[in-house]
């Protein structure tokens, strides 16, 4: 694996080659990032890894990591366009994606780690990944045509879930979110942008009790507001109201 056969999505400082220079910075904030959580000792299940950051960082702090990237087939969620926009972009987006992966594997081998990276389905975890104590969504959920269906998912490997994503502060205040891609706005890679309050909702229906901080994080150089939601399983789950299924 050849550094120059690497794309970098997070700027790191690895070993052996130096500070590299990615889209999104975390170095100062990977704490706030993953919501100020004590991964001494944890399992940690990380869905979406791109250039490893987060991998690397969260085992520096104590954590088993096994991350979750999506396979070359069906490969990016893409936005439903018509053909004729999604076609020229797939090749490209194929290469830079197979470019990614390998800015992992080779970061991987130049910090000596032990983590672990699964190519699955983030739709349809395989119970063979088994169980963790954290599941870290971080900045994916935007990304994706099924949110609710990918936290599901991790619900069922982890009790406690870390989700990181944009704060849009003019959706904060109602259980909503909103559709990115639109005939004026062609966001083939975008799909939503999520109030803290639909996440925080939907997590209360699965049974989970959420804590949630605010932060920023340079993007290119551009500090970007950023939410951070904290969700653990309640031990007593809430006195449940549900009507009958069975109508008169």
């Amino acid at each position: 694996m050849s550094f120059e056969d690497c794309h970098f999505y997070h700027s790191m400082d690895i070993p052996g080659v130096g500070e590299v220079q990615g889209a999104w910075d975390l170095r100062k904030g990977a704490n706030a990032y993953l919501g100020h959580l004590d991964l001494a000792g944890k399992s940690v299940l990380e869905i979406g890894p791109a250039s490893g950051f987060l991998t690397f960082a969260m085992e520096r702090m104590g954590a088993q990591v096994t991350a979750v990237e999506v396979p070359d087939e069906p490969g990016w969620d893409f936005v439903p366009f018509p053909a004729a926009v999604l076609e020229p972009l797939q090749g490209p987006r194929r290469e830079v994606m197979r470019r990614l992966k390998n800015s992992w594997w080779f970061s991987h081998s130049a910090f000596g780690s032990s983590a672990r990276l699964a190519y699955a389905d983030v739709y349809a975890l395989p119970a063979e990944l088994g169980r963790y104590d954290i599941a870290v969504m971080g900045s994916l959920l935007l990304h994706t045509r099924a949110p609710l269906q990918v936290i599901e998912q991790c619900a069922r490997h982890a009790d406690t879930l870390v989700i990181t994503d944009m704060l849009h502060p003019d959706l904060e205040g109602s259980p909503v979110c909103r559709l990115i891609p639109s005939e004026r706005d062609v966001r083939w890679d975008t799909w939503w942008a999520f109030s803290t309050d639909f996440l925080t909702q939907f997590l209360g229906v699965m049974g989970f009790g959420v804590e949630k901080s605010l932060h920023a994080q340079p993007h290119h150089g551009r500090d970007y507001p950023l939410f951070t939601l904290v969700a653990r399983r309640l031990d007593e789950a809430p006195a449940w109201s549900a009507p009958s299924p069975v109508k008169d």
